[in-house]
């Protein structure tokens, strides 16, 4: 039996839209880096840049009795807080476009909840969990990002920022926390696979340096500030001081690049915490945004490290295979699932005809 003339049209058809929502669905897939070096994979393409949101900085803020210049979405500061899951900074790129996370190290930025000082606007859902702990020897935040905020590579395992650097003049240069005699910083998304994690402490006092040593910038987030990451919501906690970093026992400590790496130490137990809102929108919305992409990411392949330099410089390790972003119904697989929508069609209406 002949199929009429109606039902090709009609499998043809629908054959092209399947094939146009494929494509659209195709956006959710972020491929893997081709070349990926010491540096890291480069920052993805903008391929339709957003729009900026309503956003308008305070014109005189006072910080402390004192007034400061105002933040600007351009900004250049790099004067840093951690004071809550809801006040505090990250250094990250000033162009993400064209910079990833080790390629900024010497020139990040400050980006704040509450940004004064030339310093920039935290990005509206940019943290998606924070969690601030208050130690006798330091203060720390840690928790997650959505790297499409700020268009970095989810291939990114970026590496140590710090008050040191390799040239003894800090990464980057010239960075401050506020009441920090010494901090660093770490951000990536290889320590856990499909979660962009992030940790920033800040220590104080006499004896500060080693809870923030800084000869550990190959280990990442969950090894050198063990704490909370992708736990849900907002918290700020008090806790016991861990041991300075690298130290287990008063007869074993551990240097970067021995041959056998010993699991990360237990995060102290916290006590005395609350749960406080997760931050309200305020408007930031930089060009850089990757709208075209969602949230949720699963990544596929291996993570593996490639030193970069000595010292406190950062390293960024590559992965292979690629990172799948969002799903849906139209997710991997869905020409399969085009092909059996479309020779079903094409059975049902040949034994109708």
């Amino acid at each position: 039996m002949v199929m009429p003339a109606t039902g090709w049209l009609l499998v043809l058809t629908l054959g092209t839209g399947f094939a146009a929502f494929d494509r659209a669905a195709g956006q959710n897939v972020f491929p893997s880096p081709t070349l990926i070096t010491g540096d890291g994979p480069r920052p993805p393409n903008i391929t339709s840049p957003a729009a900026t949101g309503s956003w308008a900085p305070i014109p005189s803020p006072t910080v402390g009795g004192q007034v400061y210049k105002p933040a600007s979405m351009s900004g250049i500061g790099k004067q840093a807080q951690i004071i809550g899951a809801d006040n505090f900074c990250l250094f990250m790129p000033p162009d993400p476009t064209t910079q990833n996370l080790v390629d900024a190290e010497a020139i990040a930025v400050a980006y704040c909840m509450n940004p004064y000082n030339d310093t920039r606007p935290m990005p509206d859902g940019f943290i998606k969990t924070a969690h601030f702990r208050q130690t006798p020897d330091y203060v720390q935040i840690s928790g997650t990002f959505d790297w499409t905020k700020m268009n970095l590579n989810p291939y990114d395992c970026g590496g140590e920022y710090d008050n040191h650097g390799a040239e003894g003049v800090g990464n980057p240069i010239g960075a401050h926390v506020d009441g920090g005699d010494n901090w660093m910083e770490f951000m990536g998304s290889c320590d856990s696979p499909g979660i962009s994690n992030f940790c920033f402490r800040s220590c104080h006092g006499d004896n500060s340096y080693p809870y923030c040593r800084n000869t550990f910038d190959l280990m990442g987030c969950l090894w050198v500030m063990p704490g909370d990451y992708a736990q849900p919501g907002f918290t700020n906690c008090q806790a016991d001081s861990e041991l300075p970093v690298g130290v287990y026992n008063s007869s074993y400590t551990f240097a970067q690049g021995q041959s056998f790496t010993p699991p990360p130490v237990a995060a102290p137990t916290s006590s005395s915490c609350s749960t406080i809102a997760s931050p309200s929108a305020s408007g930031v919305t930089y060009t850089w945004a990757q709208l075209g992409y969602s949230t949720g990411v699963t990544a596929t392949g291996s993570a593996t490290g490639t030193p970069k330099g000595t010292g406190s410089t950062s390293t960024s390790k590559g992965a292979a295979g690629r990172v799948t972003v969002g799903g849906g119904f139209f997710g991997q697989g869905s020409c399969g699932v085009l092909f059996t929508v479309l020779f079903g069609l094409f059975g049902a209406l040949w034994v109708l005809a």
